[in-house]
């Protein structure tokens, strides 16, 4: 009998990605208190390798949160984080800290890091890690206005106040090659873990 295959989330756009592949999943909110970790990480200069630990703690403990209810079951965790100059940018509590996020963006380049895992009975089986380079084109304060008003309160749920798979994408001028871990989740080589272990054909 195959085990089920749990995602430790309702993203939309994770769930979406997830069920395009065809693979048999239950979805399930992680109510995993993100801020016990953010906290320690937000405070202080960081580099790509302190975001790869972010991302890979909250992936972890949000996969985790589910698996004690699931014990048999695989559990897939998966958490981004956003680097530029050495500070570590998360969803934008407010209009005012989004239009300060775009404003440091724009024209420079920042890295993208999305960590990717699995579990079973609360402990790692596999995990990945990409890290992604992501150059804004340069924004005018007015486009950026116009742009955080047309996304509503949609842009307090998404890393940096922006989503590639819809009017975010018109705020680059070039994205790194691995599309799916942009959006979050890096799908292909879930799969490979997947089917190598049985789980998927």
């Amino acid at each position: 009998m195959k085990k089920k295959i749990i995602l430790a989330s309702k993203s939309n756009i994770r769930i979406n990605l997830l069920k395009n592949t065809g693979v048999p999943f239950t979805s399930i909110s992680s109510n995993y208190d993100e801020s016990i970790i953010q906290d320690q990480y937000t405070k202080a200069k960081q580099n790509i390798e302190t975001v790869k630990t972010l991302v890979f703690k909250l992936a972890l403990e949000k996969a985790k949160y589910i698996s004690k209810d699931y014990q048999e079951d695989i559990v897939i965790g998966c958490d981004q984080a956003l680097l530029f100059d050495e500070k570590i940018f998360l969803k934008p509590k407010s209009i005012k800290e989004s239009v300060n996020q775009l404003k440091q963006l724009s024209g420079n380049i920042h890295y993208l890091v999305t960590g990717t895992l699995c579990i079973k009975n609360e402990r790692k089986v596999w995990h990945h890690i990409s890290v992604q380079e992501m150059k804004m084109r340069k924004l005018s304060d007015e486009y950026i206005g116009n742009y955080i008003k047309s996304m509503n309160d949609k842009i307090f749920s998404i890393l940096g106040g922006y989503e590639i798979e819809t009017i975010g994408i018109n705020l680059f001028e070039k994205i790194g090659k691995d599309l799916f871990s942009i959006q979050g989740i890096s799908i292909l080589e879930l799969l490979v873990f997947l089917r190598s272990e049985g789980y998927i054909e």
